[in-house]
């Protein structure tokens, strides 16, 4: 978690308030579908592009080492015609550390600049929501003549208004994604051309394979956002409904070569929502892996789970051994509607209420994950416990143990809190 860390909460009020507002208002159901197709992770957005900043600038402190390298060679320790041809190898490889450099510094840029893109719509979509939710209010009380200032068709109308408003935002949104990918694609298009003019004559033939590799995973990503949006409007209020609720789909390679190619799927079962998913990795050595995960949240708010992966790149029973991470969660949350008996609506199969007003939620969650290492013995074990608003943390504390490693704090404290996250690592356990 980061500096986004409202944004789960935020897109959960959202949804919450546009929910209510669709038993009244119809404007409200495609607005609540925007909500959900819109929902991302700007926190995971953030720490990539720390990951890519950081890439940047070790390949800037390398260019920087290469050329103070070179300049400490006094002049008369070397005066053969061999030191201006390794100086202008010299050159032309700190020119393409600093072109890629260059591209990595713009996508970090890019992927934070789209993460606060994400938080500033989910801002404006929990005001919405909440505006939706009044507007509903405002509904039900001229229908049953509580009211008379306004009448029922006025604030359809302003329903109306608010859906076009969300749909331009939306669309905002989707653009800044465009304009994202632009940066990506083409900047990594620019970098491989100017790499191959600098003396690297395997850019554009590595720059070619990235864009067959990618294709894969692109083509996941496709499959997987039209079945979302398909079954968002599945179902939504007046649709058929189905049991699934989501799906995942993943094909992505590594750095190492190591394909991950799998998914998952969120169903509602008898009230239950189950999730379950599962992935295979596949590397230039074979087999190198796979993971499992699972959960379960009950209809009384109950939920546990938990996941494996193990990652053996070279090969699972050859070379050395590989590594494990694992997981367990347990929690509880409030329900998330209120039941009622909409006569415009079939009975209920069960004998229970056929509708439900949407309300937010609150709960708190308690987990333990882990990984170790194998070949090294190193690894750690983490615990927390958080509180949950409309199924975003308000609150998480975590205490990591980390062992096998000297060079490492023993313990590392991080609280997570809707403002930021703090983060101290000492020798000293979280009880001291």
């Amino acid at each position: 978690m980061g500096t986004f860390n409202a944004y789960d909460t935020f897109m959960g009020i959202a949804t919450t308030g546009a929910g209510i507002a669709s038993i009244d208002l119809p404007p409200a159901i495609p607005i609540n579908i925007e909500f959900k197709l819109s929902k991302g992770n700007p926190n995971n957005l953030e720490t990539a592009s720390q990951s890519w900043d950081k890439t940047a600038k070790k390949l800037q402190q390398t260019a920087q080492e290469l050329k103070q390298s070179l300049d400490a060679i006094p002049a008369d320790a070397w005066t053969a015609q061999d030191r201006e041809a390794y100086a202008r190898k010299v050159q032309e490889f700190c020119q393409q550390l600093d072109t890629v450099s260059t591209y990595c510094e713009a996508v970090s840029k890019t992927l934070y600049a789209y993460a606060a893109a994400l938080f500033i719509y989910a801002g404006f979509a929990m005001g919405m929501g909440t505006s939706l939710a009044a507007l509903a209010v405002a509904f039900a009380a001229a229908a049953a003549g509580i009211i008379t200032a306004v009448a029922c068709p006025e604030i359809e109308a302003a329903a109306a208004v608010c859906l076009t408003i969300t749909s331009v935002a939306t669309g905002i949104l989707a653009a800044g994604a465009t304009i994202a990918a632009m940066v990506f694609q083409g900047g990594s298009l620019l970098a491989a051309v100017k790499e191959s003019t600098q003396g690297n004559k395997q850019a554009l033939t590595d720059f070619t394979q990235a864009q067959a590799t990618g294709s894969a995973a692109a083509l996941a990503n496709l499959g997987q956002n039209a079945a979302n949006a398909g079954l968002a409007v599945l179902n939504s209020r007046g649709g058929a409904g189905s049991p699934i609720q989501n799906v995942d789909l993943d094909a992505d390679r590594n750095a190492n070569h190591t394909w991950n190619v799998g998914g998952g799927v969120t169903a509602d079962v008898g009230g239950n929502t189950v999730t379950g998913g599962g992935h295979v990795k596949i590397g230039d050595h074979g087999l190198a892996g796979g993971d499992l995960s699972g959960n379960f949240t009950s209809k009384t708010g109950l939920s546990g789970g938990g996941n494996v992966e193990y990652t053996d790149e070279d090969g699972i029973g050859q070379g050395q051994g590989g590594s494990v991470k694992y997981g367990v969660n347990g929690g509880y949350e409030t329900p998330g509607k209120v039941g009622f008996n909409n006569p415009d609506r079939p009975p209920s199969a069960t004998g229970g209420y056929n509708d439900g007003v949407p309300i937010p939620t609150g709960g708190v969650k308690v987990g333990i994950t882990g990984q170790h290492d194998f070949g090294t013995g190193q690894g750690n074990v983490s615990g927390s416990v958080s509180g949950q608003v409309a199924g975003g943390d308000v609150g998480k504390q975590t205490e990591t143990y980390n062992y096998g490693n000297p060079k490492t704090p023993t313990w590392t404290h991080q609280t997570d809190t809707p403002t930021g996250t703090t983060k101290k690592q000492d020798e000293t356990p979280p009880w001291d």
